[in-house]
Order: C-alpha cells, then structure tokens, then sequence
C-alpha cells in the first residue's frame, strides 16, 4: 500500500541533533533527557524496539494514534523485525504451549504494518567497533542488574545476545541517522537499552512519554483513560523501570491553553 505524502506533521526536522547531557547519576535506570519536552517533538527517524511496539499492539488504537502522529518517521531495525516475524510465524494452535497468544496477536498485527510499509525498516551500517560497544554496554547493565536481584549471570549467554539484538540494531541505526546529519530518537521501555542509546548521544522515550505525547495531540484523550491503557498495555511485556512510570493519571494531562504550552513550546526552542 502506498504511504500518504507527508503532511506537516511528518516533515523532516532540521535544526540541531538532539543530543543528551553527557552523564546521568548512577542510580539511574532509565535515561530520561530533561531536553525533550512533553510533546513530540519531529525527528528524522524514530527507531522502535520490539517490546515498545508490542505494548501499543496490545491496544491497537494506540497503536493508530501512535503511527499517525509519528508518521513516516517510524522505523525499526532489521532485528527487530526478524524477532517480530518469528513470533507471527508460530502456528496459532501451537502459540499457547509457548505463552505466546497475545504476543502472537500484536505480531500478527504489526506485521501487516512492516508489509504495508507503514513501519520501515532500517539496516544498521557494518560498525563492528560501535555494535561490540553498544554490546558491551547492554551486557554490564544486565550484569548489574542480576547482582541488585541476586541472581547467577554469565557473560556468555547465547539467549542474552539474541534477546538484546533488536536494542542494539535499534542503537546502531539510531547513531547512523545521527552520524548523517538528521535527527534520531530509540523508542523502548527497556532501561538497560535507553541507558545504552544515551552513552552514544541517542535520547529515548517510553510508552509513558508517547501516550503523554498523544495527550498533547489530542485534547479528546482523557488522561484516566490513558493511564487505564498504560497498565494494560504493560501487563504483559514492555514493563517500564519503577523511576519512569506514571504515578497517577497527571502524567497525561496536558497543559496547553489555546493549542499553546508555554512549558513544552518553550524548551522546544
């Protein structure tokens, strides 16, 4: 199916990259960029994991929200849809002996949107000094985080490598974008991958941020409903670090006065 033109909300930015601050306090689990506002602001590519991707499929009206603001701007990289493909691949009648029903069913629709074109996907440039970071980095953090639960970890861990590919992609393709002159966010819940991005001047958001985002969008959403969505949609999968999660519904009001926000429209600049 052929993509709409772009319309002005999908046109390409120019400007300054966004880049984070160089350091964050080590208590840290999630790489919040105080530059980015509440609402959205265009980037060249916005480069989604699976397991955000997976969270917005929970609720496909999100989901449409989601891809109609950020329009041709969203992408993923080839990993991560290999890792959606492989999922919609297991034969239904066999997806409840591997706890894969629901996953299954946000495959299933996320699928049609890499065919259809609506969700590009993007091939991270042959950086094998830059991907051997960016492992290195997701490796240390799942280390850290086993020692605070007190859990055995290994470095060489097949299944580990595998499980962070799609992030590491994701990174990769995002430092690319960056690298060429335009502008890149990640889009993930993953704490251990938003702290990787940050380390290679890459900002991230999470589902918090985008229903927040579609708040700003759409003065109709009301922000109960949206914290509804927001647990739902993370029940599952996609579970965000405690520190980022919405306390109550307030993090989807939106502040605007007449389509103006003086606090978003002014970090905007």
């Amino acid at each position: 199916m052929d993509r709409p033109p772009p319309t002005p909300r999908v046109m390409l930015p120019r400007g300054p990259n966004l880049r984070p601050r160089p350091s964050l306090p080590s208590t840290r689990k999630y790489a919040v960029d105080p530059a980015l506002p509440q609402r959205r602001r265009p980037v060249t590519a916005a480069l989604a994991d699976t397991g955000l991707l997976y969270t917005l499929a929970h609720r496909p009206k999100y989901l449409e929200m989601f891809l109609d603001l950020y329009g041709e701007t969203v992408a993923v990289a080839t990993a991560v849809a290999e890792e959606i493909r492989a999922v919609a691949n297991v034969p239904r009648p066999g997806r409840p002996h591997q706890n894969l029903v629901l996953m299954g069913a946000c495959a299933d629709l996320l699928v049609t949107k890499l065919d259809d074109k609506t969700i590009a996907v993007r091939e991270p440039s042959e950086n094998s000094g830059l991907l051997f970071t960016v492992q290195q980095q997701l490796r240390e953090l799942d280390r850290a985080a086993a020692t605070r639960r007190g859990e055995r970890w290994s470095p060489i861990d097949v299944n580990r490598a595998k499980r962070h590919s799609g992030e590491t992609e994701s990174i990769l393709v995002a430092a690319d974008v960056i690298k060429a002159g335009g502008t890149a966010i990640l889009l993930t819940n993953d704490g251990g991958a938003s702290l990787a991005a940050w380390k290679q001047g890459v900002s991230a958001r999470n589902l918090r941020n985008i229903l927040a985002e579609l708040a700003c969008e759409n003065s109709h959403l009301a922000k109960e409903d949206l914290l509804t969505a927001f647990t739902e949609m993370t029940a599952h999968f996609g579970t965000l670090p405690t520190e980022v999660r919405p306390a109550d519904s307030s993090a989807f009001r939106c502040r605007a006065l007449a389509g103006e926000c003086q606090i978003c429209d002014a970090s905007m600049r």
